[in-house]
């Protein structure tokens, strides 16, 4: 039906994130391992190489033992009680069994060490595993941001080219209490990977195929765009590689879809229902309901809660995955800016014995 229109070039790197982590474990371990190396030469001057060594192995598997302790008493606990106690335990009876076993193998060694060189011992391994969490839990949101400000400015260096999809549908449907949306398909040519989509939102370009609430949805490189026909159209922009994994960016702006509306309805299954279009699956919300009467409500894609950022539209046939249930009813549900309010869509399984 027609081909988007936009542009570009520039090769990406390795993952930005992945790299600065690398560099940051590597300068951990060689803080981890000058540390350890500088506490064998005290023990060594004392004559305790040998004791050292052996207690230093021995405190690996008394911490699995300990935490392993932990874990298997907190889960005898049952009920929301189960995270209080694994929390209680893990001040109270895994430092117990981790420093007493300390204690006892630092006794057993040939020759034996004292009471607080075996815990001065237990001590550091426990610094040497808190300390590199506590550092990277610090640091991850700068590293994030970091990758983030990286990756932008690799974006904003691809050139622009002609956007790679073809629309091979265009329609327009009426939906009660949100009214009509335009749907597009923008189908890709073989080879093509979309890395990422954006659209234009009060100036800023955002992304929009994240799956946490957009108009559009991915399928695989395919897109399925589900928008309020009211709304000004949106400005897009892609960023996608071809065969020679260059980056490239397209820019354009939706065109209005001139049909006439048709109702947006479910077909009813056996398993569930089937939709004449792809919606994002964010917007959908499935009613299930058990023989006993209990009804619950929960977003469509669970249990794929976040979604596969490759596949965060709702299927064409869906099909329950609970043999205990009946799917009786969908909902679907957008913004409506004017009277600021969110709009819902509900169709109701028919009832058979109507």
């Amino acid at each position: 039906m027609g081909v988007l229109q936009g542009g570009g070039r520039v090769r990406d790197s390795i993952p930005v994130t992945y790299l600065i982590w690398s560099v940051m474990a590597l300068l951990a371990m060689v803080a981890i391992g000058l540390f350890v190396r500088a506490e064998r030469r005290r023990f060594a001057a004392r004559g305790l190489a040998g004791p050292w060594l052996r207690v230093r192995l021995a405190s690996v598997p008394i911490a699995l033992l300990a935490a392993g302790a932990v874990w298997l008493t907190a889960r005898a606990v049952r009920g929301p009680e189960a995270l209080a106690a694994f929390y209680l335990l893990m001040f109270t009876l895994g430092p117990a069994i981790y420093f007493g076993l300390l204690w006892l193998a630092g006794r057993l060694t040939v020759p034996a060490l004292a009471a607080r060189d075996a815990a001065g011992i237990g001590v550091s391994g426990l610094l040497m595993v808190i300390l590199p969490a506590m550092l990277a839990s610090a640091f991850a949101p700068w590293v994030q941001q970091g990758a983030l400000g990286v990756q932008q400015a690799g974006r904003d260096l691809a050139a622009e080219a002609p956007a790679p999809h073809r629309i091979v549908h265009g329609g327009r449907y009426a939906l009660p209490d949100i009214g009509d949306v335009l749907v597009e398909h923008w189908q890709a040519p073989p080879g093509i990977r979309v890395e990422r989509i954006e659209w234009e939102l009060g100036g800023q370009y955002l992304q929009a195929d994240d799956g946490t609430g957009s108009i559009l949805c991915r399928d695989g490189d395919d897109v399925h765009v589900f928008r309020r026909a009211d709304d000004p159209a949106p400005r897009w922009r892609l960023y996608w590689r071809d065969a020679t994994d260059e980056l490239q960016r397209s820019d354009w702006t939706s065109s209005p879809v001139a049909a006439p509306a048709q109702d947006l309805l479910p077909v009813w299954t056996t398993h569930g229902f089937e939709l004449p279009v792809r919606i994002p699956g964010n917007l959908a919300t499935i009613e299930r309901r058990w023989p006993t009467g209990r009804v619950q409500q929960a977003d469509a894609l669970l249990p794929r809660i976040p979604p596969s950022p490759g596949d965060t539209c709702l299927p064409l046939v869906y099909r329950n995955e609970d043999a205990e249930t009946v799917v009786t009813r969908l909902s679907i549900r957008m913004w409506l800016p004017g009277p600021q309010r969110m709009g819902v869509a509900s169709f109701a399984r028919p009832d058979p014995g109507a």
